[in-house]
């Protein structure tokens, strides 16, 4: 099953909706990482084996990037567009949840 890191920028209550459909969900504010740089947002996900979900595009396109020609692995990024909450959590879930 995969692990999700939901970094500050994403509102807290789709942790609660991802969580009520059976995913393991992190946040960086249960994480103590509230305030700390989009590097160290990411290497926290690598730390903990997940995927980090983010609204972010600008910056972590870079650091992947970075990672990338660095030859560094890492669980995955996933760049989400400001939407409902509730929706969010509806196309998160189907995402992670399908084969």
């Amino acid at each position: 099953m995969v692990k999700l890191y939901l970094d500050e920028n994403i509102n807290i209550l789709l942790a609660s909706l991802l969580r009520s459909r059976n995913l393991t969900v992190t946040t960086a504010l249960e994480s103590n990482m509230l305030g700390k740089s989009d590097k160290d947002q990411l290497d926290y996900g690598i730390q903990i084996k997940a995927v980090l979900v983010t609204h972010n595009r600008a910056d972590f396109e870079n650091l992947f990037q970075e990672y990338i020609e660095r030859g560094k692995s890492f669980p995955g990024i996933i760049i989400l567009i400001r939407r409902d909450v509730y929706r969010m959590a509806q196309l998160l879930s189907r995402f992670v949840l399908t084969p």
